[in-house]
């Protein structure tokens, strides 16, 4: 993407972030598109561990079209920038999720996370889907009431500052390189003790997913460090989960170097989160 569209791109997220909480009161003309466009969310019904506390999907009048069909006239084709706003009863806004283009192709979950990375109180909240057209113009859903209850061991998982996703393989347990190891080493630090000690809680409570463990690196230095140090860092704390009292059976663990990054190398900041250790807690059950 030319430099011109992605500061583009980043101005109407600027926008989005700017508008205020109650739909129908901005300075940016919005179109509350109550009658074209509709916000759904589905909270999570079961135990499931790898199943998010909610997930958002966006109707049209038609339950079978999608947002984004063709000869849409509301302001839904050609989508520069699009945001769920989550508030809570006060009106503050609390958390969002965000993209550009067409985002809607599957539900979208959302972890319960403030947008600061702090677990949320279990409650009711409202949100809204947010979007930008080609000509600039602001749209927005009304907003809908969303519940959201998170069971113990994940919010003790949040509080750690271990990074939550959820995926179609499972629930993903994101541990950054400065929270467990040292620059270039794998031996496990005593800082992050406490977070492994949640993570074999939660393991325990879920005793039938399988899991596999998988480190990863930044892109500086040769390929081969790079998978010898994440395959040493990712069967360290498959053995720590061992020694916790996981059957091993469940268990796999993988040095995947360099590839799949989250962020940029060009950037500290994007190395930095690059460098982690994942404890995927997959849909998979023995």
């Amino acid at each position: 993407m030319k430099l011109s569209a992605i500061n583009a791109v980043l101005a109407a997220l600027a926008l989005l972030l700017a508008l205020p909480a109650r739909p129908g009161h901005s300075a940016f003309g919005e179109n509350e598109d109550r009658m074209e466009v509709a916000l759904e969310a589905m909270e999570r019904l079961t135990p499931d561990l790898t199943a998010p506390p909610v997930s958002f999907a966006v109707r049209k009048n038609d339950p079978q079209a999608g947002l984004f069909s063709d000869g849409a006239d509301d302001g839904s084709d050609n989508v520069g920038a699009w945001q769920i706003q989550i508030y809570d009863q006060s009106g503050r806004k609390r958390s969002f999720i965000q993209g550009v283009n067409s985002p809607f192709a599957a539900a979208l979950p959302w972890a319960g996370i403030s947008s600061d990375g702090d677990p949320l109180p279990d409650g009711f909240y409202n949100a809204r889907l947010v979007w930008t057209d080609s000509n600039k113009r602001v749209h927005t859903t009304q907003k809908i009431s969303v519940s959201l209850f998170t069971p113990l061991e994940i919010r003790n998982l949040s509080a750690r500052k271990l990074r939550l996703k959820y995926t179609e393989e499972g629930l993903v347990l994101g541990i950054a390189e400065n929270l467990i190891f040292k620059s270039g080493q794998s031996k496990i630090q005593d800082e992050a003790l406490p977070a492994l000690r949640e993570i074999s809680v939660l393991l325990k409570s879920y005793a039938k997913n399988m899991v596999t463990v998988r480190g990863y690196t930044d892109s500086s230095g040769s390929s081969r460090r790079n998978l010898l140090l994440s395959g040493e860092r990712a069967a360290r704390v498959y053995q720590y989960l061992v020694d916790a009292g996981i059957d091993p059976g469940r268990l796999t663990y993988q040095g995947l170097g360099s590839v799949r990054p989250v962020a940029s190398n060009t950037t500290e900041t994007g190395r930095a989160q690059n460098r982690r250790v994942e404890v995927v807690v997959l849909k998979k059950t023995i």
